[in-house]
C-alpha cells in the first residue's frame, strides 16, 4: 500500500470513529449550575436518557435533535450541532402558588395535580394523570390523609402494557409525603444521619452537598425564594443497605441496576427556612432491569390550589370535584387544566408519542373484543 492510499484509509478510519464517539451534553440552569434529571427524548419522544446530578447525560445516541424536559423548567428542542461544548441552557417557568393565609382549621388541603411516564426500553407504554386532593391533617404531624378522586388521561390498557395501578399508588404516595419536605428531613431527621448516614455541607452562597461515606449524592439549592433539592436515591439507599446489614436488599438492587433520583421544591418562608405548607413540585424517576427489559417511570407530582378548611369543605370540594370530572378526563381536558393552574407544558414530542400510544390502545382494545 502507497502512503497516499494509506494515508486515506487512516482518514476513513477516523471519521469512521469519530461519527460512533459518543456526544455528550450538559444542560444548565441561567447560573450555569447543571440541571439534574433533565428527560432527554428524540424528536418523536423515544426516551434516551436522564442527565445525572451535574446535568450530564454522557450519550444522546447519535441524535440531531433532542427534546428536553424537567419539572420546573420550559419544554426544549435542541439541535445537536448548534450547541457549544454540548452546553444548553434551560428557562424556568413562571410558576407558583399565591400565599396561603394561616386559619384555626383542622385540615391543610392540598389540590395534587400529577402526570406520569412508563417506558419498557425507549418505548412509552403507558401515560396516567389526574388529580389527587387531599387534607393533611395538622394536628396529626402533618400526615397525608387522601380521600379523593382519580383521574386518568391517555393510555391505561393494562392488557398492553405494565399495571398502572402502580403509577397510582406512587402518585398516592408521593402526595402523602410531601407534608414533610426532604430538605428539612436532610437536616433534621435522625434516620437520614443514622441509617442513610448522610450529612449537609455548604457548597457556596445558598447551595450545600448531601453526602454519604461513599461521596456526594445530592444538592440543596436556594434559589428565588425556593428550596430545590434533589438526591441519587438508589445510590443512597444501596449504600444504606450494606451498611445497615441488609445485603440481601443490596443484591437485588445491584442485581437489578435499580437507579432512584428525586427532586423536590418547596417554598422558602421569610426566615428562608423550608416551611411543611410550602410545597411546589416534585419529579421522580425510577429504572430497574425485567423480564420484559429496561423499566423507566417518570413521575410529576404539581401542588395546584391550596388553603385551610374543616372536614365540611373538604368533604365539599372532593364532592365538587367528582361533579366536574366524574373520574375521568380527556387529554383536552388535562391540557385545560393545566393551562388553568399555570403547570409547566407538556413537551410536543411527549404529546405526540402519547397520541401514537393512544392509537395503538385503541387498535389492541379492538383485537381484544373481535376475539
Amino acid at each position: 500500500m502507497n502512503s497516499k492510499k494509506f494515508l486515506l484509509a487512516v482518514a476513513i478510519v477516523m471519521m469512521a470513529a469519530m461519527n460512533v464517539q459518543a456526544q455528550k451534553i450538559q444542560v444548565v440552569d441561567d447560573d450555569g449550575n447543571g440541571i439534574p434529571l433533565v428527560t432527554v427524548l428524540t424528536e418523536n419522544g423515544v426516551i434516551i436518557g436522564t442527565t445525572n446530578l451535574d446535568g450530564v447525560l454522557a450519550d444522546v445516541k447519535g441524535a440531531a435533535k433532542v427534546a428536553l424536559t424537567h419539572v420546573a423548567y420550559k419544554p426544549q428542542l435542541v439541535s445537536i450541532s448548534s450547541l457549544r461544548d454540548g452546553r444548553v441552557a434551560m428557562e424556568s417557568v413562571d410558576y407558583g402558588l399565591d400565599e396561603v393565609v394561616v386559619k384555626p382549621k383542622p385540615y391543610f388541603y392540598v389540590e395534587y395535580y400529577f402526570r406520569a411516564f412508563s417506558y419498557i426500553e425507549d418505548s412509552l407504554r403507558v401515560f396516567t394523570a389526574g388529580i389527587i386532593p387531599v387534607g393533611h391533617e395538622i394536628n396529626n404531624k402533618y400526615k397525608g390523609k387522601t380521600r379523593g378522586v382519580w383521574t386518568f388521561g391517555g393510555a391505561a390498557n393494562k392488557a398492553l402494557t405494565w399495571n398502572t395501578q402502580f403509577l397510582a399508588d406512587e402518585a398516592e404516595k408521593g402526595a402523602k409525603d410531601n407534608a414533610i419536605p426532604i430538605e428539612k428531613s436532610f437536616w433534621e431527621n435522625e434516620t437520614y444521619k443514622n441509617y442513610y448516614k448522610t450529612s449537609v455541607e455548604p457548597d457556596g452562597e445558598n447551595r450545600w452537598v448531601i453526602r454519604n461515606p461513599e461521596g456526594v449524592v445530592g444538592h440543596i439549592v436556594h434559589d428565588d425564594g425556593l428550596s430545590i433539592t434533589t438526591i441519587d436515591g438508589g445510590q443512597t439507599q444501596i449504600y444504606a443497605n450494606k451498611a445497615n446489614g441488609e445485603e440481601k436488599k443490596a443484591k437485588r438492587r445491584e442485581e437489578k441496576d435499580y437507579t432512584y433520583q428525586y427532586t423536590e421544591v418547596f417554598k422558602l418562608n421569610e426566615e428562608g427556612k423550608v416551611q411543611n405548607d410550602g410545597f411546589v413540585m416534585e419529579q421522580d424517576h425510577w429504572e430497574y432491569n425485567s423480564k420484559k427489559g429496561r423499566k423507566i417511570t417518570i413521575f410529576y407530582l404539581y401542588a395546584t390550589e391550596k388553603s385551610y378548611m374543616d372536614e365540611d369543605e373538604f368533604k365539599a370540594r372532593r364532592k365538587e370535584l367528582n361533579k366536574d370530572y366524574a373520574g375521568d378526563m380527556s387529554l383536552d381536558e388535562l391540557a385545560e387544566y393545566v393551562r388553568a393552574h399555570n403547570i409547566p407544558a407538556l413537551a410536543a414530542e411527549q404529546q405526540k408519542a402519547i397520541l401514537e400510544l393512544t392509537k395503538q390502545t385503541g387498535k389492541k382494545k379492538k383485537e381484544q373484543n373481535e376475539k
